[in-house]
């Protein structure tokens, strides 16, 4: 009995230094990762932001995600905040797709260069559309009409950009922009006939437009959604050839529909776990029967292509930035 209490030990002894060394906790362990939305609470960034907070702590055990909501500026200071941020991969940022148009035109307080984020990608590909009112019944309503107040989010979105720049290649001097309509507050001064319309991406302005309350004109992408067919695209609209540029700018805006980047100099080891955990998230079933169900697109854009896509944006001829600084009434 002696004996054999004496080789379970030894055994239990060889095992013990033979078994691999137990591997320290990862990074993420306990810690948490904050996701700055540069907008308010409500609207499109929002809802993302706060989907991805959910699924990628799934996909990180141990961690905690919050979202902090920081508007104001067009986006430009909860991007600010993120890319002055420590670059030890626990802060990243959902923000405005027109973010980097802000930095070419250079709009005052613009403090970061998107072309030295750490990118992540973006987490949908997104039409976009002039939705005005149903009583303006189409485009041509539009152009008759003696006022057309579109709400924007600030300089420095696409909100702001679309209209700013469209009103620029149509000159159509009805056309006025008003800034401070974050969310979905655009939404609510139509219902109330503070705004006559807006520009905004189809995914915010679906339900919207099914309930009665406003009618898209125009859209901007890479076709018409189901069902509206007839309405027409902004190439069909703007045919003169100066203009080529613009409409491609503002076209491959909405391919980075939801974009999402950190600070600079991320450590490699510690931005590869959180892309791959971005990635993991927006391929997770339940993610996308969430995200369906809200109506919201999810068309994941993997960090390299985010970050060529936005690279390629600054090769802009200077005549066609010009028209984007007149546009923002940038001298």
């Amino acid at each position: 009995m002696k004996k054999k209490g004496i080789i379970i030990f030894f055994t239990a002894a060889l095992l013990l230094f033979t078994l691999p060394p137990v591997q320290a906790a990862p990074f993420y362990q306990g810690k948490t990762v904050k996701i700055i939305i540069s907008t308010k609470p409500g609207g499109g960034y929002d809802f993302y932001g706060r989907l991805l907070a959910k699924f990628m702590q799934k996909n990180l055990p141990g961690s905690t995600f919050i979202v902090k909501n920081v508007p104001g500026a067009g986006d430009i200071i909860g991007v600010n905040e993120m890319y002055h941020s420590k670059p030890n991969g626990l802060t990243f940022a959902g923000f405005n797709r027109a973010i980097p148009i802000a930095q070419i035109v250079g709009i005052k307080g613009v403090k970061f260069d998107v072309g030295k984020m750490s990118w992540f990608g973006s987490a949908a590909v997104e039409t976009y559309t002039l939705t005005v009112l149903p009583k303006f019944k189409n485009l041509e309503g539009v152009k008759n009409a003696s006022k057309i107040r579109l709400g924007s989010s600030g300089l420095g979105t696409s909100s702001h950009l679309f209209a700013a720049v469209f009103k620029e290649m149509t000159g159509w001097q009805n056309i006025s922009v008003s800034t401070g309509y974050m969310g979905a507050e655009s939404e609510l001064a139509m219902i109330r006939g503070e705004l006559e319309g807006q520009f905004a991406s189809w995914s915010s302005m679906e339900s919207f437009c099914k309930d009665g309350n406003g009618i898209p004109v125009m859209f901007v992408g890479k076709k018409q959604p189901a069902g509206y067919e007839n309405v027409p695209m902004l190439e069909d609209v703007i045919t003169d050839k100066k203009y080529e540029g613009e409409l491609e700018l503002l076209t491959a805006s909405n391919i980075l529909g939801r974009p999402y980047a950190g600070p600079p100099d991320i450590p490699e080891d510690r931005l590869k776990v959180m892309t791959d955990a971005y990635a993991k998230a927006l391929n997770d079933p339940d993610l996308l029967k969430y995200a369906n169900k809200a109506g919201r697109p999810i068309d994941f854009t993997p960090p390299e292509e985010a970050l060529k896509r936005v690279k390629k944006m600054f090769q802009i001829d200077p005549e066609q930035k010009q028209v984007l600084k007149e546009a923002f009434g940038i001298k």
